[in-house]
């Protein structure tokens, strides 16, 4: 630069230079690229997005008993209700994210949460259960591209400094959007009605929508070369230990608190009662997310985290399934359960962003461990009901939760020895 210039020049040449860094797809100075400050309204808002997205999964377990009365659904057909949101992301996680790499990973949250709105309002005005059905494939297909899009757009709007932070917190995007769900949507359906409560989501998801896409920086899509990105993402041993990890830990965690008011109800408990406990589980793994992520910021290794989670259950889950003990004991069980094993997710996510990001594998290798987690979420339940009805309920199923928990933990300690970035 030389000298004399003045300070509108100097700063139009950088303006400048930045256009000409963005046509050729590099980063310049600022959020994202490790060397400016943090975005912490793009950070808040993709969080906002994940916990909406999450929430309609809370929404749907919450809504189900007057849905079934509503509609007729039969005990199968209000099983696909809740999977269906599993399922999507189950079939083409990887997939889905390897596209929205093409997309763009903003434009990509903003479609997901385009079709929660669209998919809420077509709910709220469903007249028969096929269209509630298709309006419930809608909302998972949201959600899916939402969860898909979030982790890899964080590390790009945090600092260097800030980053193992940020991805680290995001685990907590599901634990809170269904835990809230879970409590308010059925306060609304009783002030209101269900249809009413859909169209409050479809409001407030909109809300969110605004705010993305006024505080999240547009990335520049990138053209997939061929199936590159996402062969590697597959071919990865690391990121495919953590997709087998989050496979287990998200079927454990789904038995546990998914097949919870059951087993409070049995105790003597309440719907309502039981499902206002519900809630307070799903919400007393925000505290483990945040440790988690703090742990993380602090350098602490992500196996670490993995392992330690993953042992947690089987100090706690015992407890869970004694039926001989005061259901006050068991209860503090799962919270204690909930309270702590939730550092799981923080360190799996901040895992494959930590493996994959600025590569052309970003997406596939989220989509590839959110695929685990869906899988995990379908299978898990049905696992381990199956074995507690094989052998006996209550010992069956604390045996089935070990065996997942095993492979957590086994899980951990081979991702230590695998943790390795991906090519560009």
């Amino acid at each position: 630069m030389r000298p004399g210039t003045t300070a509108w020049e100097r700063q139009r040449q950088r303006d400048a230079g930045g256009r000409a860094r963005r046509r050729a797809g590099r980063p310049g100075p600022g959020p994202g690229n490790g060397h400016g400050d943090t975005s912490w309204a793009a950070v808040l808002s993709l969080m906002a997005a994940g916990v909406i997205g999450a929430a309609q999964i809370g929404k749907g377990s919450a809504a189900l008993p007057v849905l079934q009365l509503e509609f007729g659904l039969s005990s199968s057909g209000a099983a696909w209700f809740l999977s269906v949101v599993s399922a999507i992301g189950a079939v083409a996680g990887a997939l889905l994210g390897w596209l929205g790499q093409a997309v763009g990973f903003r434009r990509q949250v903003l479609l997901g949460l385009l079709a929660i709105v669209v998919a809420n309002l077509g709910g709220a005005a469903a007249g028969s259960a096929a269209w509630l059905m298709a309006a419930r494939v809608g909302e998972g297909l949201g959600f899916v591209l939402v969860v898909l899009a979030a982790p890899p757009l964080l590390s790009e709007v945090a600092g260097r400094g800030h980053r193992r932070l940020v991805v680290g917190v995001w685990g907590v995007y599901m634990p809170l959007g269904a835990g809230l769900a879970t409590l308010l949507v059925p306060a609304a359906i009783t002030l209101l009605s269900w249809r009413s409560a859909w169209l409050i989501d479809a409001g407030v998801t909109a809300l969110v929508l605004l705010a993305v896409g006024r505080w999240v920086p547009s990335t520049p899509a990138r053209r997939p070369q061929g199936t590159g990105g996402l062969l590697q993402a597959v071919r990865s041993p690391g990121v495919l230990c953590l997709a087998v990890v989050f496979g287990c830990y998200a079927g454990q965690y789904l038995a546990v608190v998914g097949l919870l008011p059951t087993m409070l109800v049995d105790g003597g408990l309440s719907l309502e009662a039981a499902g206002l406990v519900t809630g307070m589980v799903f919400l007393a793994n925000v505290p483990a997310n945040l440790l988690g992520a703090f742990l993380l910021h602090r350098g602490v290794g992500r196996w670490w985290l993995i392992v330690a989670g993953g042992g947690w259950v089987a100090v706690t889950v015992w407890a869970v399934h004694a039926p001989e003990l005061p259901l006050p004991v068991r209860i503090g069980s799962v919270v204690a359960y909930s309270l702590l094993v939730g550092v799981v997710p923080s360190a799996l996510f901040s895992g494959v962003v930590g493996m994959s990001a600025g590569t052309a594998s970003a997406g596939a290798a989220v989509g590839l461990l959110m695929q685990g987690s869906s899988l995990g979420q379908l299978l898990g339940p049905p696992l381990v009901v199956a074995v507690g009805s094989t052998v006996s309920t209550w010992t069956g199923r604390p045996v089935a939760l070990l065996f997942l928990a095993a492979g957590v933990v086994a899980g951990g300690l081979l991702y230590r020895q695998l943790e390795r970035p991906l090519s560009p």
